[in-house]
């Protein structure tokens, strides 16, 4: 009348530990080599738009120290902000140069484990930095590879944590700034340009002296005119923002 009751084989219990013992276990990871590989080839790469970027930075500061002795210093204002862009571009290179370099000197932990909670810190961090900066720069190829690659192995979680900056996430503050920090227009003064020309002459010449009395002193005046018309341009432009928003 009554169902036997049956007791459970042991060997239930030990399938159950072994598959929980498996689960728990780092896991080889198939594509390490792979991503080894493209972290190698992002490093060659990034040498060479660093040096692409330091010509252009070259060519701008050369164009500028040609306008500003002629009064062209309209002109000269957009060569002061890719100058800003370029060097904000090498600066981020230099920092996900060293991302690679840290994670390439503990590549096997990476390899035998797939939980990321249980790197190291310093591991973490560069491989969060390496993620976000791959969000934000679109310039280098293998290092979107790279990520795609983080993805599969460590999850999509840890990618949204760093691309989105959650709380708790490991990306730091540095990159942050260089990458998620822009320059408004209205920043590049006549100023910043005449600074980058003396630093210009400077460098090309060895000293201060190479530029003579009279043709600083006509830079001069020729800074001093043209922020004058820049303060009173952006200063129109406020005050009539301010007029349209009281209107609306």
């Amino acid at each position: 009348m009554f169902a036997k009751k049956t007791k459970p084989k042991i060997g239930c219990y030990r399938n159950v530990f072994a598959l929980l013992f498996r689960s728990s276990r780092s896991t080889k990871w198939r594509k390490a080599s792979k991503c080894k590989l493209n972290i190698e080839n992002l490093l060659c790469s990034i040498k060479l738009h660093q040096r692409r970027r330091e010509c252009m930075v070259r060519q701008a500061k050369s164009d500028i120290a040609q306008l500003l002795p002629n009064g062209r210093i309209s002109e000269a204002l957009p060569k002061a902000k890719q100058i800003y862009e370029n060097e904000k571009s090498l600066s981020a290179y230099d920092h996900v140069e060293d991302f690679c370099t840290l994670i390439l000197q503990d590549f096997s932990l990476l390899n035998h484990q797939s939980d990321v909670h249980f790197l190291p810190e310093e591991t973490k961090e560069s491989m969060a930095g390496l993620i976000f900066a791959a969000s934000r720069i679109g310039e280098l190829k293998k290092l979107q590879f790279i990520r795609s690659l983080f993805v599969e192995r460590f999850g999509l979680e840890f990618d949204k944590d760093c691309v989105d900056l959650r709380p708790g996430n490991l990306v730091s503050l540095e990159i942050i700034k260089i990458l998620d920090t822009k320059m408004p227009g209205e920043a590049i003064s006549p100023e910043i340009v005449m600074g980058i020309y003396q630093k210009y002459q400077t460098d090309i010449a060895g000293s201060v002296d190479s530029v003579t009395e009279e043709s600083a002193s006509r830079l001069e005046r020729v800074v001093i005119r043209e922020n004058s018309k820049f303060l009173h341009s952006n200063l129109g432009e406020s005050q009539g923002s301010n007029r349209s928003s009281f209107m609306r």
